[in-house]
Order: C-alpha cells, then structure tokens, then sequence
C-alpha cells in the first residue's frame, strides 16, 4: 500500500509529514472538540470542549519543543531548478509554533469563564480557535507565496467568525461585518500582489524570488515587481494594524467577544510578523542590495512613524478599556514596523540583532495582553460594562486583579523591569544601532506619551473613590483565571528580570531566519 501511495506521488515532491505532527494534533482537536456538543449534556459542554483543546494545545506546544529544529522540509516540492512549495521547520519555526501554542493555552484557559455564561457553541468557540492557531502555526514555516496567503486566509477567516460569534449582539454582528469587509479588501490587494511578483519573477517561492532579486542582470527592477512586493506588505500591514490600514482596529476590538479580541491582539497580530519577517527576508532584504533600494526603509521608517503616532494620540481619550486597548495595539505595530525597519536596513547576520528584538518584544507582548484580557472578562463579567466606571476603585473590591492589571499597564508602557520595557529597549536599540536616531526618538517619546494615559487607568483603579450611593457588582475571580493572572504576572516579570535564557532562545530563531539572507 505504501509502495502504491508512493508511486503516485509527482516528481519532485518530497513529504516529510513527521514534522508537521504538532500541526495534526491542534487539527485533530479542533475537530475533537466539536464532539462534546453532540454527545455530551448541556451542563457538561462547556467543560469538556475547553479542557479537550486544552489538552491538545498542551500536546502540541511539548511535541514542538520536543521535536527541535530540522533541516529537512516538509511536504517540499520541486520543479527543475525552481522550489514549487515547501514548509520549513527550522528554529524560527520552532519558536513561533511553540509560543502559538503555549500562548493558545492561555487564551483557552482565559475563555472558560467566558464560555460557561454563553447558552450554546461552545465546541464552535473553541473549534475556530484552534483551527485560528493552527493557521498561525502553519505560518510560521510557509516558504512560498501561495502556502503563505491559504495559511494566513485559514486565520483570517477564522478571526472573522470568531468577531461575530455572539449571533444576537449587535455590536458582535457590526464587528464581524467590519472586518469581513475591510478584511476581503485587504486579501484582494494581498493576491493581485502575489500575482504581479509570480508575473514579475515567475516564481511562487520565497527563495525564487530571492534568487531572481540578487541576479546582477536584475539590478533594475520592473514596476510590476516594486508593485507586487508593495502589494504584498499592504495586505500584511493589516494583519498587524498598520496606519492607514488599522481603521477596523478600534471597532472589531470592541465589538468583538473579549476572548475573540484577545486572539486578535496577540495571535493573529503575530501571523502577521512572521510573514513580514519571512516575505523581508526573500524581497526586502536582496532589494537592498542595490542602490536606489533604501526607499524601502525609508518607507517602513514613515509608516511606523505614523503608526506609533496614531496609536499613542488615540489612546489618550479612550474610555473603554478594550478600545484603549486597540488603539495601543496601533501603536505596538509601531514598533513592530521600526523593528521591521531596522532588520531591512542590513541584511544577513546584521539583521539578527532586530529580528531578536521583535521576536522577544511579541514574546512579552503576548504575556502582557493575555493578563491584561484575563483581568477584562473577569471585570466585565461583574459590571456588564467596558467604561472607566467598571474599573472606579477596584483596588478596594478586587485587589488582586487591580495589581495584575496595574502590571500589564506598566509592561505596555515600558516600564522596568517589566517585560515591555525590555521589548521595547532592544528594538530601540536595534534601531539606533542601524543610525535610524528618528525612529529611536519618536519610540522613546511614545513611552512617555504611552504611560501618561496608562496612568489614568491606574488612578481610576488605585486613587478614585467609588462615587456615593453608587453600588458596585461583588467580582468573583474562577481558580482558572487566578491561574492565568498569576502565570501571567510571572512571565512579564521573568521576561523582564531573567531575560537571559528567553534571548537565547529568540536569537537563536532569529540566526536561522537571518541565515536566508546571507
């Protein structure tokens, strides 16, 4: 039979299925969790679907671990000279499908006092939440153009679903509709770009295209290349909030079920930085290798510049917690774009140190915002609201969750020695250490702007007396969200304090994205 099934397979194509066991697994539960709602009881749904992806999660982040670094490739097909499709599981594979995984833990982890209240799709939820991470962990390794768009439309169309879950709450149904529009805008641009750059090149994989950029007779460009590649970095700008195209940002975050929204502000915003990471690799960095190409970081220079800008001046007013939460995500992407700048600014060994601080800064990203949504259900849950009011004096009536949300502020602000200052400090770093002192001075001011309207939220929550007459709902915190809040406020302080081991382990990720480039 195995000799039968061999036969069959085209020339060129070389399967190495094992290493993609991780990837079967998450797969395999999302499909596994749909069962309880068949089988089970209504009391008994909500449980069973959550700890079944829990456990598959938990699987698949030790699998991935346990597995390492290879150098083979999965499911790699060739065509003559020219690499058709391919998956890599390299070490910056491993990093990426291992921190999905680990942080998919906790956003299941996060849900299950948010999915006990919901009186039905339970199995939905968390069946579209894995199959979203799975397409984040399959990102992760895409080595082509045409792997890299199906990965990323497996999150996308996850994420549009998971928006508008709550079928009878209006602003549930507004942000899915949002999204989904400004979302299939933003897919269309994404495929005319690959179709221009496989017109331009005739190559759908990354290192074909790498190939043909660094070919001397190549040395100038056709406008269909310089568009496609462009069209390319519009669609995955969006992934990661980027000015201008952040506008459904503000609306699908707050909109959107709380856990949904945590999945957006973390794991998707994180698909996006793998594929800008792997696509600037094979375009951005062998186009620099010429002359006139230095617009390009110029470009990405003037749009975090913006980004930043934006994200930090929108927050200031906001008096929802997840629209202020939004517009920081905004600004994040900022950063995440100056980190972007300065790894396109040099190429090979000389874009690690950047690739190692926007990979240590999402690391901290994702430990802070999974807190900080952890506290947001919990608050919510009580006060059926998103306000400022939700959050008056909560130190006095729920200390612990006033302390573990006071941290996650602090870390976003890049504060020490939590972990966001760090993830901030090496990207600041990595920037001026390529002479890009406009960015560095623009990163630096946002903390400053950034922590002024952090603080507002602390005050509320630390020096503002509950108002008179006023009664406020009693909060009671699940054991699983103490468990999360806690593993959460270690991770931001370990990330921040013991930083050593973690930067190792993102460096050596980096070193092997790097490595494409040289």
């Amino acid at each position: 039979m195995l000799s039968f099934l061999a036969m069959q397979l085209p020339e060129g194509f070389t399967p190495n299925l094992h290493l993609m066991i991780p990837e079967f697994i998450v797969a395999g539960t999302a499909l596994g969790a749909i069962l309880p709602e068949l089988l089970l009881p209504a009391g008994r749904r909500a449980a069973a679907t959550a700890w079944t992806s829990l456990a598959g999660l938990a699987i698949a982040f030790v699998v991935v671990v346990a597995m390492g670094p290879s150098d083979a490739m999965a499911l790699h097909m060739k065509d003559g000279a020219f690499d058709v499709t391919g998956w890599k599981a390299d070490s910056f594979s491993v990093f990426c499908r291992a921190l999905t995984a680990i942080g998919g833990v906790f956003l299941v982890l996060m849900s299950i006092p948010y999915t006990r209240r919901m009186d039905r799709g339970h199995g939905e939820f968390y069946a579209l939440l894995l199959f979203a991470l799975l397409g984040v962990m399959l990102v992760a390794g895409v080595s082509d153009l045409l792997s890299m768009f199906v990965c990323l439309e497996l999150v996308t169309i996850m994420a549009y679903i998971l928006a508008a879950l709550r079928r009878n709450d209006m602003q549930s149904t507004e942000a899915g509709l949002k999204y989904l529009v400004i979302g299939a805008v933003s897919t269309a641009i994404l495929l005319l770009g690959i179709g221009l750059v496989y017109g331009a090149v005739g190559n759908l994989s990354f290192a074909g295209l790498e190939e043909y950029l660094l070919k001397p007779e190549n040395a100038e460009y056709p406008a269909i290349l310089v568009m496609g590649i462009a069209f390319v970095l519009i669609g995955l700008f969006f992934k990661i909030g980027g000015v201008p195209f952040h506008v459904w940002i503000p609306d699908v975050y707050q909109g959107a079920p709380s856990p949904a929204t945590a999945f957006l502000i973390t794991a998707s915003k994180f698909a996006g930085v793998i594929l800008l990471l792997r696509f600037g690799e094979a375009a951005l960095l062998p186009a620099l290798k010429t002359v006139d190409a230095f617009s390009w970081v110029i470009l990405l220079g003037v749009v975090s510049v913006i980004t930043l800008l934006f994200g930090v001046l929108g927050a200031i007013p906001q008096r929802s917690i997840k629209r202020l939460l939004a517009y920081s995500s905004i600004g994040h992407a900022g950063y995440i774009l100056m980190a972007i700048a300065a790894v396109a600014t040099e190429g090979g060994s000389g874009a690690q140190k950047g690739t190692s601080a926007l990979l240590y800064y999402m690391m901290a990203y994702f430990a802070t915002s999974i807190t900080a949504f952890a506290v947001i259900i919990t608050v919510s849950a009580a006060a059926k609201s998103h306000g400022h009011e939700a959050y008056t004096g909560l130190a006095r009536r729920a200390p612990f969750l006033a302390v573990a949300m006071a941290l996650s502020l602090f870390s976003l602000a890049g504060v020490p020695p939590m972990a966001g200052f760090f993830g901030k400090f090496l990207i600041l770093q990595s920037v001026v250490d390529k002479g890009l002192y406009v960015l560095a001075f623009v990163g630096a001011g946002a903390v400053i702007v950034s922590l002024y309207f952090y603080m507002l939220w602390i005050k509320e929550m630390y020096i503002r007396k509950p108002e008179e007459g006023v009664t406020y709902p009693s909060i009671h915190v699940p054991g699983v969200t103490r468990f999360v809040l806690w593993a959460g406020m270690i991770a931001m302080l370990a990330l921040g304090v013991w930083m050593g081991p973690f930067y190792e382990w993102v460096h050596e990720a980096a070193t092997s994205i790097a490595a494409v480039g040289t």
